[in-house]
């Protein structure tokens, strides 16, 4: 075997991160993501729980409220000035007992995030950054979509209930 050339090494990569609250219709959304967990086939996912369709949220117009807030502060972010991006998944998900997400990121999307409807003790961990998110109703975290996260098993019985999306660069599909 000849190796002309290997290199191994760490690259510092600009990111965005943002946690914040909203206030939100929890109740609604809980019950929306109730009813898309029914209609839904299984697939396969990182998120190793019960979700709806990847697009299940992109045209409900409550959410869409919500987001329009989320979206007006990244247009404020110097990233937005690069990209031109759109909505291209929106999900619901509802974590039981021993429920996770694997350790995964959301390449190639330019952009992604998570909306809480209600408090949980299954936080969503960022360790590439050594953040963490607490959910808590309307918390909400927007991030880029290349940093891995994941979640420990929910060890209650309450259920986690979030919204999740993506934002792409407009033109990717």
């Amino acid at each position: 075997m000849k190796i002309d050339k290997e290199i191994q090494g760490n690259i510092k990569v600009p990111y965005t991160f943002l946690k914040g609250t909203l206030d939100i219709n929890a109740k609604y959304f809980m019950s929306k993501i109730d009813n898309g967990i029914s209609e839904q086939t299984s697939h396969k996912t990182n998120v190793k729980s019960d979700m709806t369709s990847w697009t299940y949220f992109i045209n409900d117009v409550e959410f869409l409220k919500i987001l329009m807030t989320i979206l007006d502060k990244i247009d404020s972010l110097p990233i937005s000035n690069t990209t031109s991006y759109r909505l291209s998944d929106a999900w619901g998900i509802r974590q039981n007992f021993l429920d996770y997400t694997e350790r995964h990121a959301h390449n190639p999307c330019f952009l992604s995030g998570v909306i809480y409807l209600n408090n949980s003790d299954q936080d969503l961990l960022f360790p590439d950054i050594n953040e963490k998110v607490i959910p808590k109703k309307g918390s909400f975290a927007v991030f880029s979509s290349f940093l891995n996260h994941s979640t420990k098993r929910n060890k209650t019985f309450k259920s986690k209930y979030a919204i999740s999306f993506n934002l792409s660069h407009k033109g990717f599909d």
